[in-house]
């Protein structure tokens, strides 16, 4: 299997865009620095109860308040959708991705010295929640911007670092809090996360490049046109496509053919791409997987306090954390190769991986046993690695690259309106209920709702393109 692996991440890096040749080494520096930032920032996101359960027990903040803390942190996250699209037309994703890591160590070191639950959601669900919104997600368009056939098994390999982070983190903040206690850890996680801001600075942007020699042929341009080619560059200045690289001359001609003065309406259509909003297969895409990451969300906050209630010390609590996430990276690193070779659509892959993560986690709910749980959760961590693979992919393999920040920018927000007004309702559920495996079923009737959505949807589409086909081969028939 380790052989396995490494050929295939040998192999990932030969592909060239059609338009930009880029060397090995910076294809593999790509894919270092944005597992470096999921690494990173998102990695304590299912040790959240962990590292806050007695914090928030000592500030009496029950399972409803746990839920809003986590909720506007979803909400804060997905909500920077609203400016990741425009701030990746005027910015390189370099810039923007700096930003967002210095925001979020910013905020981990600020929530050490918490002492309320206003406090904590200040600079742990606001500061962190914006950060990492921004840094992860000009990070993906940055790796969907080197990669296109092999897309899949760049995202596999990036996003192993995520799952490599949850498995080593709760092991980590185990023994952290043995030692140092709840604000000794928070600011130790905090310089964690600044690796961050290491891998934000080394995701250098595609640039424009004078024409090099090739097979012996010597450029024969003059100084001269030289010069002009410069101006032309330098005109273009502050106008970049969202993987940093400058306006082409065509696309120069057309704004300096535009009117000088063009409506408010207008602007906002074309820097939001309002016009996805036209495209129904979009919102059905947006909105399942929205369904699925509110509860994908509270599975994850849920988790730890449901195994402490039915027994676990936080040792085993952790290694079942870790556990589920070896097995997540051994679906990420191997599951992608195969679909990419297979060809299948990342849309249908999504769609049924997701459905054997909610049918799996209501089963792991109902159990009690030590070593059945720590199957349950290998084969639910193998499952989800598979799925969360695919769930960014769903998105960008519809749109053009043109248009994904604005559109992964609208379905954080989507998703983000959602966490808001869903995630409170299971916390509360949770509180009147007081059966955390109650919550575990409600989540996955969400995901069966997303899947029912989906199978309207494509059953839909199927018969609706059988009738045009029959409709044109019949019109071919009839004319002369």
């Amino acid at each position: 299997m380790r052989r396995c692996c490494r050929a295939n991440f040998i192999t990932l890096f030969h592909e060239e865009r059609p338009r930009e040749r880029r060397c090995y080494c910076y294809h593999v520096r790509v894919v270092h620095c944005v597992a470096d930032i999921q690494i990173s920032l998102r990695s304590l996101d299912p040790s959240f109860g962990l590292l806050f359960h007695d914090m928030l027990k000592d500030l009496n903040v029950d399972s409803t308040g746990t839920s809003i803390i986590m909720s506007i942190l979803d909400a804060i996250v997905n909500f920077s959708g609203f400016i990741i699209g425009p701030l990746l037309k005027k910015y390189s994703y370099r810039q923007v991705a700096l930003l967002g890591s210095f925001l979020s160590c910013s905020g981990l070191i600020l929530t050490s010295r918490a002492n309320s639950m206003l406090h904590i959601i200040c600079t742990y669900s606001i500061l962190v929640g914006l950060g990492t919104g921004l840094a992860t997600t000009s990070s993906f368009v940055a790796l969907n911007t080197f990669f296109n056939k092999k897309r899949g098994q760049a995202v596999g390999f990036s996003m192993a670092g995520t799952a490599f982070g949850m498995m080593l983190v709760p092991q980590m903040i185990h023994l952290l809090l043995n030692e140092y206690g709840f604000r000794g850890t928070t600011l130790i996680i905090g310089g964690w996360a600044s690796h961050s801001i290491a891998g934000s600075c080394l995701l250098r942007p595609l640039e424009d490049r004078l024409p090099e020699q090739t097979h012996g042929v010597i450029d024969k341009k003059s100084d001269e046109e030289r010069e002009d080619e410069a101006l032309l560059r330098k005109g273009a200045v502050g106008r970049r496509e969202s993987n940093g690289a400058l306006w082409t001359n065509e696309q120069n001609m057309t704004v300096e053919s535009s009117p000088p003065r063009i409506s408010l309406v207008k602007k906002l259509k074309e820097s939001l791409d309002l016009d996805l909003f036209k495209d129904f297969t979009y919102l059905i895409i947006i909105l399942g997987c929205s369904l699925f990451y509110v509860a994908e969300t509270n599975f994850k906050l849920m988790v730890p306090f449901f195994l402490s209630n039915i027994g676990m010390k936080k040792r085993d609590v952790a290694f079942c954390l870790s556990l589920t996430a070896f097995a997540d990276i051994i679906a990420r690193l191997l599951l992608p190769t195969l679909f990419d070779r297979v060809g299948w659509n990342k849309r249908m892959i999504f769609w049924i991986f997701g459905t054997t993560v909610g049918i799996t986690r209501s089963v792991l709910a109902e159990q009690t046993e030590r070593m059945l749980l720590m199957g349950m959760f290998t084969i639910l961590g193998f499952l989800r690695g598979a799925t969360l693979v695919n769930l960014n992919l769903s998105i960008s393999e519809h749109v053009t690259l043109k248009k994904l920040p604005n559109a992964f920018g609208m379905f954080m927000v989507f998703k983000g309106f959602l966490v808001v007004i869903m995630s409170p309702l299971i916390g509360y559920i949770r509180d009147v209920s007081g059966s955390y495996r109650i919550c575990i079923h409600v989540m996955t009737a969400v995901i069966m709702m997303a899947t029912l959505i989906w199978t309207i949807e494509l059953t839909y589409n199927a018969f609706r393109s059988r009738r045009l086909g029959i409709v044109k081969r019949l019109q071919m028939h009839i004319s002369p």
